[in-house]
This record gives C-alpha cells, sequence and structure tokens, in this order.
C-alpha cells in the first residue's frame, strides 16, 4: 500500500519537538501500513506522487496559522482536492481539509490537550470497533466552526463539536485529536489509523 505523509510544518520551522512529532506519525504509519510511507513538507508535495498514492495522510502542526504562506497553502489545497485520493488530516490536517472544502475554523473557546475522552457518535466509519467513550492524545487551540457540505461529524466533545468527520464523497476523514500519540493504557489511537487504511483500501 502507497501511503504519502504530507508534513504540515513547514521545514524551515521545524524545531527538535516538531521533528519529534512527525517521527511518531511516520513510524506509525510505517508499522501498520506495512510499507514505509513517502513523506513531505507541504510546500514541497509533488502533485504526481499524491496521485499515485494509495492514501494520503496530512499531518498535525503546532506553528500557528499566521505564520503560514497563504500562497502554499492554496497550492496544497489545489494538489489534495487534484489527487481525489482517500485522504485523513489529524489536528491542524483536518482543518486544512476543511477549509480546501469551504468550511471554516476559528480559535476555540477552549484548550483541550493530554488524554481525554471524546464521545463517539458514529460508530460505523473510521470510529469502528472503539468504545463509546475512548480516550484519545488531545493538542490544540483552533476548532471547525463551519463544516462544509457533505461533512459529518464522527466523535465530538463538550468543548469541541467537531473531533472526527467523514466525507464520504471525497472519501476525506479527519481527527482533531492526535491518533498517532499512543500508550499502552490509551491505544485507541492507533485503532483509528487502522480504520482509515482500510477505509482507502476499499
Amino acid at each position: 500500500m502507497v501511503v504519502e505523509v504530507v508534513f504540515t510544518e513547514r521545514r524551515r520551522d521545524l524545531t527538535p519537538d516538531r521533528a519529534r512529532n512527525l517521527e511518531r506519525l511516520r513510524e506509525l504509519m510505517a508499522r501498520i501500513a506495512g510499507t514505509e510511507p513517502g513523506v513531505a513538507h507541504y510546500e514541497e508535495v509533488e502533485a504526481g506522487r499524491l496521485e499515485r498514492a494509495d492514501a494520503i495522510v496530512l499531518s498535525g502542526s503546532t506553528a500557528a496559522w499566521s505564520s503560514r504562506d497563504v500562497g502554499e497553502l492554496a497550492r496544497l489545497g489545489d494538489v489534495v482536492l487534484a489527487a481525489r485520493r482517500p485522504t485523513f488530516g489529524i489536528c491542524a490536517g483536518m482543518q486544512l481539509l476543511t477549509r480546501f472544502a469551504g468550511g471554516a475554523i476559528e480559535l476555540g473557546g477552549s484548550v483541550e490537550h493530554g488524554f481525554l475522552p471524546i464521545h463517539v457518535r458514529d460508530h460505523s466509519d473510521l470510529l469502528r470497533d472503539l468504545p463509546d467513550d475512548p480516550v484519545v492524545f488531545h493538542d490544540h487551540t483552533d476548532e471547525i466552526v463551519v463544516l462544509p457540505d457533505g461533512f459529518h461529524v464522527l466523535a465530538s466533545t463538550d468543548a469541541c463539536a467537531v473531533q472526527a468527520f467523514a466525507d464520504p464523497g471525497r472519501r476525506w476523514w479527519g481527527t482533531q485529536f492526535h491518533p498517532e500519540e499512543t500508550t499502552a493504557e490509551h491505544p485507541h489511537g492507533a485503532r483509528v489509523v487502522e480504520n482509515f487504511l482500510a477505509l482507502a483500501r476499499g
């Protein structure tokens, strides 16, 4: 299975902490997919690689949106939309998919950080085989305030109405939480990634 991971951190803004976060995601994708994923920072993405992929993953990011180049983000949106491949957005990646499809994000009313529960509203899709209130890792301040047409909510919390979504038409999925962050006590994130790859295989 060919998986392309797009790091939504700009290469020139990569700090040691950010690099470790991205490496955790790469390692998890390699382990679950059974093959080493392709990786690229978002400003360096090659359209042809995404078009040939079986699945695309847009990573999370800790950099503020105000620090990004608007043109680079617009180009990424054009490339992802043109690829028409199953795509999974994590945190900032989920917010980017929302923007690419015409939705909106804003600074949230409260910060969620650490291992906290979500409430699953749809067990038939990305979150299948998870308990009703799995504990997953959160690290975000922004949240989706306008969900694009065709998207539906899979999970939520009291502080964040859209913790996971699906757009069956585009075959896009996203989580506001970070499934790549797991522990022996809190393993549910890995299951979410497994579910996405199964959905991508069709």
